[in-house]
């Protein structure tokens, strides 16, 4: 049974092709978050979890010489546009720096394949945090070879996933309160929890 590690797997994408995939591969999460890695712990008992962060490269280079993974996927990042603009230093030591550290932890352990999760947003970006999201692409794409495969998928936004406007509105529809909107011309691209790890397996 191949070997997946899902940095930041105990977010909606990682979560959702965990439970999707369950008994297809042999799993293990890298997450920081204590209380949601006992929660993934408790749903899914098979999965492996480490406490760690992308940003801490020893950390990243001890965790995949340990596990040798055939395959990793990188879903760990700050991820909320607004956050990322009040905080592009954050956003970049994540989005940048943390997915550098994964890309160096993957080549010193000669992982087959990594696959990083992007966006929409990094397509002519034009916020910080699409502009981090373009830099892991170009970085993946230096790396890529033969060897040590590095691919992206880039993502809409997966409907209910951690802060997603969906259930914002839902709980303003129960209020019955109008529902906010950021432009009235604004369009949202969305799939489902489903389809983003369709998207992931099919990479």
């Amino acid at each position: 049974m191949e070997k997946i590690i899902i940095t930041g797997g105990t977010g909606t994408v990682g979560s959702s092709f965990i439970e999707k995939y369950y008994d297809d591969y042999e799993f293990y999460n890298i997450s920081r978050n204590e209380a949601n890695v006992t929660e993934l712990k408790r749903r899914f008992p098979k999965v492996t979890n480490f406490l760690g962060d992308i940003c801490n490269l020893e950390s990243m280079i001890n965790i995949f010489e340990k596990v040798k993974p055939d395959i990793v996927i990188h879903a760990a990042a700050l991820k909320h546009i607004n956050l990322a603009e009040e905080n592009p230093t954050k956003a970049i030591e994540v989005n940048v720096v943390g997915s550098l550290n994964v890309i160096k932890a993957s080549v010193r352990a000669s992982v087959p394949l990594t696959i990083g999760i992007s966006t929409d947003k990094a397509c002519n970006p034009d916020s910080v945090y699409g502009y981090t999201k373009s830099m892991m692409e170009y970085m993946f794409k230096q790396y890529h070879n033969t060897t040590t495969k590095f691919i992206c998928t880039r993502f809409a936004n997966v409907a209910n996933s951690n802060g997603s406007v969906i259930p914002y509105w839902l709980s303003l529809n129960e209020k019955n309160e109008s529902l906010g909107v950021t432009d009235p011309n604004m369009n949202r691209l969305m799939f489902s929890k489903e389809e983003s790890s369709i998207l992931i397996r099919k990479a």
